[in-house]
């Protein structure tokens, strides 16, 4: 038995299990691009009126049986300031922009969906979506947060972008052990999809790093439950006329595992400053516990993959195995910002 996790956001919760949340795009990483001068923008790709993306709430629970875990309440922020709502509809500063998604028969979970071009709300620099959601187990209430980034940029006019898209509606989660979800590679170039001279290669993260998934060569992959433990990733690098134009990298988590990664950082907001008076480092000692009891599973070491946006790794101890990882400063700074880690339960 082997078992992943990419840790984002973690809460711990007396007596409630690990939660840790996350946002997906069933559309891949979201991004937009302007044209022109801030003063006069003649045109924004891709054109989010038309798209109209939607960020999905992921939540799971060490204590859940069934790994996924549906909040009571969810509030949304813009780049730091609270999003208001009249019904499902943005009101105020954001005016227009957004709509939350509530979950239903067709929607398994809370959302927010981008309905207008956010490049002047978010004066033209990169943004930052966060999503607070209220969690209770017993009598016990607490809250578990993510974020995502979205780059905004002046288009070059010449820029490849390549994008790993949901290709079916299960939004990166297996829900059972007989699900599967499927993966999709987009390139564009200015905002327009490129549908010719493509070729691909596909990849998944392993105990020592990026490993080649042979005959994995089509726009798309089939990810079955047998072929992760609660969490896997992988990555896409595309070719134009045999030249590599973009990689892109998505994970894909398996709810229905009985196995889940308890990862214990230090501390337990995972962040580290830039500035040197702040705090320089995070440790990671990770636990395998069975899910829906949150008790410990088994005793075994880990392996720890520290790696950039671009999957590249950053530690040069990854193939050893250890009972704890320390991300330091050092890395975010290679990296030029966030970084990830993967665990791998060695046995």
């Amino acid at each position: 038995m082997s078992s992943a996790s990419a840790t984002r956001t973690i809460k711990f919760v007396s007596k409630a299990g690990t939660y840790t949340a996350t946002i997906l795009c069933p559309d891949g990483d979201l991004y937009q691009e302007w044209v022109g001068s801030e003063s006069e923008v003649s045109k924004i790709y891709p054109n989010f009126a038309n798209t109209t993306p939607l960020l999905n709430f992921v939540c799971t629970s060490s204590r859940s049986a069934e790994g996924l875990v549906t909040p009571d309440a969810v509030l949304y922020y813009f780049n730091g300031q609270k999003i208001e709502f009249s019904g499902d509809t943005s009101i105020g500063t954001f005016a227009g922009l957004f709509k939350k998604i509530s979950p239903s028969a067709n929607q398994l979970y809370y959302g927010l969906k981008i309905v207008k071009n956010i490049v002047e709300a978010s004066g033209f620099a990169p943004a930052t979506i966060k999503m607070v959601g209220t969690v209770s187990y017993g009598t016990q209430v607490d809250q578990i947060q993510a974020t995502y980034t979205i780059p905004i940029q002046k288009s070059t006019g010449t820029s490849y972008r390549v994008t790993i898209k949901a290709g079916d509606n299960n939004n990166f989660v297996i829900r059972d052990k007989s699900g599967s979800c499927v993966l999709k590679s987009v390139a564009s170039q200015s905002g327009e999809e490129i549908t010719k001279d493509l070729t691909y290669q596909w990849e998944k993260m392993g105990k020592s790093g990026w490993a080649i998934l042979e005959n994995k060569t089509a726009q798309t992959i089939t990810v079955a439950a047998a072929d992760i433990d609660t969490y896997g990733e992988y990555r896409v690098t595309v070719y134009l006329a045999g030249v590599e134009i973009g990689k892109d990298i998505q994970g894909v988590m398996d709810s229905s595992d009985p196995f889940d990664i308890d990862p214990h950082p230090v501390p337990e907001d995972e962040t580290i400053d830039e500035d040197a008076s702040g705090n320089g480092q995070v440790v990671y000692t990770p636990v395998v516990v069975k899910r829906g009891t949150g008790t410990k599973a088994l005793d075994t070491q880990f392996y720890f993959v520290i790696k950039d946006a671009a999957g590249v790794i950053l530690n040069t101890d990854s193939t050893t195995e250890k009972s704890s990882c320390t991300v330091k400063r050092e890395h975010c700074v290679q990296a030029g910002g966030d970084v990830s880690i993967t665990m791998t339960a060695k046995d």
